[in-house]
């Protein structure tokens, strides 16, 4: 009875941590046109998106916040809306900032983020998206977690040279200096702007900029995983992550970017980005860079995380065949099996070489052999190396 009940517990809490990650979404219009989208059909998809986001909010309790980039550079700068509240209890400034953009004839990028808080001062307006004024101004959206620590280590060469540090103060509001209590209050998210703005300033290009500060991350052991993100230097939008974890799709109108997208009856489709690719998009073009970062020491061009690792599945809910994402080593013995919240086992199955090789498997609770199987919320569960990796995913009848 306790073994059930542990097991119970184990796999609520999975559940809430899944769905309580940080939510990313982001828009830029095509062909220089402002966002204020003309086509009915792409408006409606533009509406399901923000209602979807907004019910996502319940799960984000540290705030909320979009920015919005102008279409003509001499007008007034960004505008930036920030919540300490989750959407869902802020409901009409939600609405209102949201549908303004697609008022504004001058509107062309709009970047939002859902705060689910992991490090740093929980109780202030989300601090995302994180602003750098140079030549232009950079903004930056994150969605998962890395040391401080390490990431101090890398902006300041193991402590050697602050000075980058000591010209950006921290953006978390009201925390003071580095030196005082800053520190305690700055996000892991903030610091990875740092050392990407401090790489473009350095190398005075981009792509350049975020590839060396992705290698220098990569390196010290964050996996791409951890490192989904939207970046944008005022006209394009730079995507990357690990596998599923952000999707883009296209329309006439414009591109859209989210962490977990609206399942839709439309002609267009969510593509999820795949581990360690960068995606970039400008008004007239989207370009796949899709082994963007090469470790030195990594022979095959790839960038393998240390620990085995289950992917985002796709999509999510579903409501016939999901897409099952893992890197493991192709060496050790691992296997996927899927539970109900209350711990009984549905399905499992053994990975094979060529399940290796290809990094994913295909479930159905709609074959002959789960075909019974109803509608909720089941558990993921990949085993490998004696390590355990864990998502929830939602079937619909």
């Amino acid at each position: 009875m306790l073994k059930q009940l542990f097991i119970s517990i184990f796999f609520v809490f999975i559940y809430f941590s899944e769905l309580s990650a940080c939510k990313i979404w982001a828009i830029i219009s095509k062909q220089d046109r402002s966002l204020n989208i003309q086509s009915q059909d792409e408006l409606f998809l533009v509406n399901e998106q923000l209602g979807v986001y907004y019910n996502q909010s319940q799960y984000n309790a540290n705030g909320w916040s979009v920015l919005q980039y102008p279409l003509s550079q001499t007008a007034d700068g960004i505008n930036v809306y920030r919540s300490a509240l989750p959407a869902n209890y802020d409901s009409l400034n939600y609405w209102n900032e949201m549908l303004s953009i697609f008022n504004d004839f001058n509107s062309k990028i709009a970047i939002a983020h859902l705060r689910a808080a992991t490090s740093g001062a929980s109780d202030i307006p989300n601090p995302h998206p994180w602003i750098f004024e140079g030549e232009k101004t950079f903004s930056f959206v994150h969605n998962g977690g890395a040391s401080k620590d390490l990431l101090y280590d890398i902006i300041t060469e193991d402590g050697i040279n602050e000075e980058w540090l000591n010209q950006n103060p921290p953006q978390t509001f009201g925390a003071g200096d580095w030196e005082a209590e800053g520190w305690s209050a700055v996000v892991d998210s903030e610091l990875i702007m740092l050392l990407i703005m401090k790489m473009i300033t350095s190398q005075g290009d981009v792509i350049e900029g975020l590839n060396t500060a992705l290698r220098l991350m990569l390196e010290a052991g964050i996996n791409p995983y951890m490192l989904n993100f939207v970046f944008s230097d005022s006209d394009n939008l730079y995507i990357y992550g690990g596998n599923n974890g952000l999707k883009i799709m296209e329309t006439e109108e414009y591109y859209s970017v989210m962490t977990t997208p609206p399942i839709s009856d439309s002609d267009y489709t969510w593509d999820p980005i795949a581990s360690n690719e960068l995606v970039v998009i400008n008004p007239n073009e989207l370009i796949r860079h899709p082994t963007f970062v090469i470790l030195e020491n990594d022979n095959s061009g790839l960038v393998i995380p240390k620990n085995p690792k289950l992917f985002n599945p796709y999509p999510n809910p579903f409501n016939g065949r999901i897409s099952l994402s893992f890197d493991v080593d192709i060496l050790e013995a691992s296997s996927i099996s899927i539970y109900t919240v209350d711990g009984k086992k549905v399905f499992n199955r053994k990975i094979s070489e060529k399940d290796k090789s290809k990094g994913k498997i295909y479930w159905s609770p709609t074959s002959s052999s789960t075909a019974n199987i109803s509608s909720g919320i089941y558990i993921v569960q990949l085993i490998s190396e004696g390590i355990t990796s864990s998502s929830k995913i939602m079937f619909i009848k």
